[in-house]
C-alpha cells in the first residue's frame, strides 16, 4: 500500500516516477534524550505547522521522557526548541507571524491554571510576550483552540462559545493582536471555533456545531441560520460574516449532524474538512453522528466552497477528517482520517488519505508493518513532494523522495528556549500605582537591643538584617536583604493602624533573602514593618522592629 500511495500521489500531483524518485512514507522521529537508548513517542501533538520545507514547528504534550513544549525541524532533524509554552494536545495551537515569529496557544503561567486560555509570543529565538488573565478579571480569556495570522500585526485566535462576565457580549470567543495589544471579540454566532486560516487577505474560520468540541451546551446565535448550521465564517477588518456554504442533505443525517474540524491553504487553494458532528444536539453522549467524512475545496474561480465528491465506501461509518493539508502546486490535499471512537488511540495504525479535487482518493495506513503507533492526528505539506503526519502518540512520519533540504541555520531556532515571562505575577488593577522614587521603601539601619549576659556585661549584637534594598514594579514590592543570623521574618504593610498586606512569617537561614509583597492601589500602605524573631530570643518590639513610613 505504501508503494500504491506513492504512485497515487505522483499521479494526482502530475509528476512522473522519475521526478518524484519513488517517494514514500518513513518514520522520522527525533533522537531520544540523553540516557535513553531507543527513540520514543513525543506525547499527544497539539499542532504541526511549517514556514518552509526546512523550518517546521511541532507542539507536543510531552510525557515521562519528553518535556512538554515545541520541536523544530531544520531540514534534516527534529529537535527540542522550547520547554516552555507547551500545553494539552487538545488546545495547543501554532500560528506563524513571520519567518522568525510565531504565536502558541498554551497554558497560563503558574499559579494560574487552565488549558488553551493563554498565549505565548515567540520572536527571534525568545518568548517576547506571555498573556493570560485571572479568572475573576473583568474580561477573562476563554479557552482557545485555533490561531492564524495575516501578518505580524494582524493575528486572530478563536475559541469556545461563551459570554463575558457582564453577559452583554455572547458568541464564540476571539482575541485579536494588532501588533501592540490583544483585544477580545465575541463572534456573533456562538459555535465553537475549530480552526482558523488566513487566505486572500481575510481570515476563514470553521466551527463545531456546539459551543466547543464534543460539547452539547446551548449555542447563542445573533442571526438565525435556518435549517443547517453555518459552519464557515469570514473575518474581514474585524467584521464577522457567515459563508453561504451548507452541507448537502444526507438521508438519515440530521441538518445539524455535520461539523468542520480543520482548514488549510497553500496560498492558492483552500480546503476544509470534518465529518459527523460530535457536538451539539444531534449525537448521543460520547458518540458522533454516522456520516461519511466531509471535505470541501474552495473553487479558485468563483471563491465558493464546494463539497468534494468522495466515495463513502472507502471510509468507516464514523470516520472523520481531523486535519487536512493542501498539497502545494496542485489540486489535492492530504487528510488525517480517524474513527471517532479511536480518536485518542495510541496503538492503532494511522489512516492518511490523498484526496483530489475530483474526489479521487488514495488511502494508506501507517506504519506499513509492525505495531500501530497511534491514530493520525496532524498533517502538513510544506512542498509538493514533502508531507508530514504525526500520530496521537507523537510519532512522526515523513512522505518524501529523500531529496536533501538545506539545513536551516537561522539563529532564532538553534538553541533551546527555557524562559517565559510570568504574566501571572503581574497584578491587573484599574488605577496606575504611584511611581517608585527608589527611596520610598528604603528601611533604616537595624539595631538590636543589647543582650544582657553574666557577668552583667552589655553586648550589642550586629544587626540581624543588612543591605536592605527595595524594588517597586507595578504593585509588586520586592525587598531584598542579607540575613546575618537565622530568624523568622515577615513584612507587614499598614494604612494607618490597619493591616492592608503582609507576607507569611518564614524561618530563613543566613544569606541573601527577599520578600515579595503584593499591594493594592486602593489600599496603598502608609507604613511598612519587618516583624523579626530570632530563635531563642525575645520577639522584637517597638524600636527593635524596622518601620518605614511613606
Amino acid at each position: 500500500m505504501l508503494a500504491c500511495l506513492a504512485c497515487g500521489m505522483a499521479a494526482l500531483l502530475g509528476f512522473s516516477g522519475l521526478a518524484l524518485a519513488d517517494p514514500s512514507w518513513r518514520l522520522e522521529q527525533p533522537e531520544p534524550p540523553a540516557g535513553v537508548t531507543f527513540k520514543v513517542p513525543l506525547g499527544a501533538p497539539g499542532d504541526l505547522k511549517f514556514w518552509a520545507p526546512n523550518r517546521g514547528l511541532l507542539a507536543v504534550e510531552g510525557n515521562a521522557v519528553i518535556p512538554r513544549g515545541l520541536f523544530v525541524w531544520n531540514g534534516s532533524v527534529w529537535r527540542q526548541l522550547s520547554t516552555v509554552c507547551g500545553g494539552s494536545g487538545d488546545t495547543t495551537r501554532i500560528a506563524w507571524a513571520g519567518p522568525t515569529e510565531f504565536w502558541v496557544i498554551t497554558t497560563p503561567s503558574l499559579p494560574r491554571v487552565g488549558s488553551g486560555n493563554a498565549l505565548c509570543h515567540f520572536k527571534d529565538g525568545e518568548v517576547v510576550g506571555s498573556y493570560s488573565t485571572a479568572a475573576q478579571s473583568a474580561d477573562p480569556y476563554k479557552q482557545m483552540t485555533s490561531a492564524a495570522c495575516l501578518s505580524a500585526s494582524d493575528c486572530w485566535f478563536g475559541g469556545v462559545g461563551s459570554r463575558d462576565p457582564t453577559g452583554e457580549r455572547a458568541g464564540s470567543f476571539h482575541l485579536h493582536w494588532d501588533g501592540t495589544t490583544l483585544a477580545s471579540f465575541y463572534g456573533p454566532q456562538g459555535r465553537g471555533v475549530s480552526d482558523l486560516q488566513s487566505f486572500g487577505g481575510q481570515i476563514i474560520e470553521s466551527t463545531f456545531v456546539g459551543p466547543r468540541a464534543e460539547g452539547d451546551g446551548e449555542v447563542e446565535l445573533a442571526e438565525p441560520e435556518g435549517g443547517s448550521p453555518s459552519l464557515l465564517h469570514r473575518i474581514v477588518a474585524g467584521v464577522f460574516s457567515n459563508d453561504p456554504f451548507l452541507p448537502a442533505p444526507i438521508v438519515g443525517v440530521a441538518d445539524d449532524g455535520s461539523e468542520l474540524l480543520a482548514l488549510d491553504s497553500d496560498g492558492t487553494q483552500l480546503w476544509a474538512a470534518g465529518g459527523g458532528a460530535a457536538s451539539g444536539p444531534a449525537p448521543a453522549p460520547d458518540e458522533s453522528v454516522a456520516r461519511p467524512p466531509l471535505i470541501l475545496r474552495m473553487d479558485p474561480v468563483t471563491g465558493v466552497f464546494m463539497t468534494v465528491p468522495i466515495s463513502p465506501s472507502q471510509f468507516g461509518g464514523t470516520d472523520r477528517v481531523v486535519d487536512i493539508a493542501a498539497v502545494p502546486g496542485g489540486s489535492s490535499a492530504l487528510a488525517a482520517v480517524v474513527g471517532f471512537a479511536q480518536r485518542r488511540a495510541t496503538n492503532i495504525k494511522a489512516t492518511v488519505a490523498l484526496v483530489a479535487a475530483d474526489g479521487a482518493v488514495t488511502i494508506d495506513r501507517l506504519p506499513s508493518s509492525g505495531a500501530g503507533r497511534g491514530a493520525a492526528a496532524r498533517v502538513a505539506c510544506p512542498a509538493a513532494n514533502d508531507c508530514w503526519m504525526v500520530t496521537t502518540a507523537g510519532w512522526l512520519f515523513h512522505w518524501s523522495d529523500a531529496t536533501a533540504q538545506p539545513i536551516d541555520i537561522e539563529p532564532a531556532f538553534q538553541t533551546v528556549i527555557t524562559f517565559r515571562p510570568n504574566e501571572a505575577a503581574e497584578q491587573f488593577v484599574p488605577d496606575t500605582p504611584p511611581a517608585d522614587d527608589s527611596q520610598l521603601f528604603a528601611p533604616p539601619v537595624v539595631e538590636q537591643r543589647p543582650v544582657v549576659r553574666p557577668p552583667a556585661k552589655a553586648i550589642r549584637l550586629p544587626a540581624v538584617m543588612r543591605n536592605v534594598k527595595s524594588r517597586l514594579k507595578g504593585t509588586t514590592l520586592t525587598l531584598s536583604f542579607r540575613l546575618v543570623r537565622k530568624a523568622k521574618v515577615a513584612l507587614i504593610a499598614y494604612r494607618g493602624s490597619k493591616t492592608v498586606a503582609h507576607t507569611a512569617k518564614l524561618l530563613l537561614s543566613p544569606g541573601l533573602r527577599r520578600l515579595v509583597l503584593r499591594l493594592n492601589v486602593k489600599r496603598w500602605p502608609t507604613r511598612l514593618k519587618f516583624d523579626v524573631t530570632e530563635p531563642g530570643r525575645k520577639p522584637a518590639t517597638g524600636d527593635d522592629q524596622i518601620v518605614v513610613t511613606t
